[in-house]
């Protein structure tokens, strides 16, 4: 019942974005005595500045519970990328077009990754296993999810710019359709494939909504 302040990195804002079940906390805190932000690791009442790709920032989004953790850093090219970092060092996962940009949103026990891409036309939605980024949907898309099923979720985006839910699984995707509006939007998937976000209903107005799959 008591809610403890996690300090920052020497600033004076910090939040905090991803926790596993052993208690580490991952987030992003802002640096003394300027505004970059750099990525942290907070455990056992202590926070470890991650890092960067050797840019001015960083932000972590997502810890598994073998302590990996990924998220958005920026390269010496002043480049957001998506990174992972494990064991004190942080990597460049790539992207999909020399140059390009993206970032990683989360990471399952497998060490699985999901996240986005800059290509040309938009973001495409991608996973990283084991050194090799595949593009999910061909599309404009964010994945944003995964559950150690190795199930995504994520968001994919029309040519009208409407988005809708979708799951990635097996290379099959499936749009999970809305409450009766025009739009809907993903937050995460747990190990049931049960999926939470919001949705737009008939009306217009937007709901907190599960969806649940066979």
């Amino acid at each position: 019942g008591v809610m403890t302040d996690l300090g920052t990195l020497g600033g004076t804002q910090s939040q905090a974005l991803g926790i596993n079940n052993r208690g580490q906390v991952v987030g992003s805190s802002t640096k003394p005595g300027h505004l970059d932000v750099h990525a942290f690791l907070w455990e056992g009442g202590v926070m470890r500045d991650l890092g960067t790709l050797g840019g001015s920032s960083s932000a972590a989004f997502s810890i598994n519970d073998r302590g990996q953790v990924v998220g958005e850093a920026v390269t010496v090219n002043d480049l957001p990328r998506p990174f992972l970092w494990e064991d004190g060092v942080m990597k460049d996962l790539g992207a999909f077009e020399t140059g390009g940009s993206g970032q990683a949103s989360a990471i399952n026990d497998r060490g699985q990754v999901v996240g986005s891409s800059v290509v040309a036309g938009g973001d495409h939605a991608f996973i990283w296993d084991r050194g090799v980024l595949t593009d999910l949907t061909g599309l404009s898309s964010q994945a944003l999810s995964i559950n150690n099923r190795g199930q995504v979720v994520g968001v994919s985006t029309n040519s009208s710019g409407v988005g809708q839910t979708f799951v990635y699984e097996n290379g099959k995707i499936t749009v999970l359709g809305t409450l009766g509006g025009d739009f809907s939007s993903p937050s995460s998937i747990n190990e049931r494939a049960e999926v939470v976000g919001a949705s737009a209903t008939t009306n217009g107005d937007v709901r907190p909504c599960i969806w649940r799959t066979n």
